[in-house]
């Protein structure tokens, strides 16, 4: 009870200064002062009557007098606007932004894996698992090979984003490699987020080196720096291939360099891929912030109603004593 009463509040404070109204009324209103009828309020003449001490003998006069307090009381607390502050709710609202940035070039289609796996199917199967990992993080998919596409938007709904991920393809978007172009449009479906406050992270895996990029890869980690985004990047798939299959070690390691992120070189396993992404996972801390908010619900009309009780009680009465007076 103590703790209701502590989130109890007033909108209209100052109604409390009517509490003395009736004896104001009483001391310096004319006793014989009439109440004219052209304004009718249907309680009104019952608690006129009230304070007129010397006007017909009333029995049980202190009981009366009681009741008019209470009901005077009560209305000016329906009045003051009495509001109860709930206890605050509370959600985690995510302040990481994530973008997954996949190569789906032709060469991912190579049946190489551990498992009798394609690359791309590997990673699928990886980045499963990393995104039903990041429950707190907003993440979107960015893909690339010739060219380079937003997939899916940066959100909360992991279950679209897992479709999305399904429905990735070796050569969906051409055979080549533009990995500056990918990271620039990762950097800017970063910068979309509506969530201007959120840490940002890209994530870029390739098994190739640049091949089709309009920005060179050096300079888009440059724009990915100056907009506060870390890049960690991924190396997958056979280190010792040649020509233009051969994945470009020193160009993931100097992105990650440049943006403040971290490289990483995965095998051709499955299992060396998912090491990778769960190490991601637990150097990449939960970051979340707690909102709360209270809703103020009204409880004027309980003592309101309480009062109109009380009154229809003492009219009742003073109508009952006069019938047989």
């Amino acid at each position: 009870m103590s703790e209701f009463l502590t989130r109890v509040d007033f909108a209209w404070p100052w109604a409390w200064l009517l509490i003395f109204l009736p004896l104001l009324a009483r001391y310096f209103l004319p006793q014989d002062r009439q109440v004219k009828e052209q304004v009718r309020v249907p309680f009104l003449p019952a608690l006129i009557e009230e304070l007129k001490l010397n006007s017909q003998p009333v029995r049980n006069s202190k009981l009366s007098s009681a009741l008019f307090w209470l009901i005077w009381l009560l209305l000016v607390i329906a009045l003051s606007r009495p509001e109860y502050l709930t206890p605050p709710q509370h959600i985690q609202k995510p302040m990481r932004d994530v973008v997954l940035i996949l190569d789906v070039s032709g060469s991912m289609a190579k049946n190489d894996v551990q498992g009798g796996m394609t690359r791309l199917q590997a990673v699928q199967a990886s980045v499963r698992k990393f995104v039903a990992a990041r429950k707190s993080d907003r993440i979107g998919l960015v893909i690339f090979a010739s060219q380079a596409w937003p997939f899916a938007p940066i959100s909360e709904d992991k279950q679209a984003l897992q479709t999305r991920i399904n429905q990735l393809s070796p050569g969906m978007i051409g055979e080549q490699t533009a990995i500056g172009d990918a990271l620039g449009v990762g950097v800017k479906l970063l910068d979309s987020s509506t969530n201007k406050d959120a840490s940002k992270l890209a994530i870029l895996l390739t098994d190739g080196n640049d091949t089709a990029s309009q920005l060179a890869p050096p300079l888009a980690a440059q724009l990915a720096a100056t907009h506060h985004v870390q890049v960690h990047t991924i190396a997958f798939g056979d280190i010792n291939s040649t020509g233009d299959d051969k994945v470009d070690l020193s160009l993931m390691q100097d992105i990650a360099r440049i943006t403040g992120g971290k490289s990483w070189t995965a095998a051709n396993s499955g299992a060396s891929l998912d090491s990778v992404w769960q190490e991601i996972d637990a150097i990449t801390p939960v970051q979340v912030k707690s909102i709360g908010w209270s809703w103020h619900l009204p409880l004027f009309q309980w003592p309101l109603l309480l009062a109109l009780a009380l009154l229809i009680l003492l009219t009742v009465g003073r109508f009952v004593r006069e019938k047989t007076a």
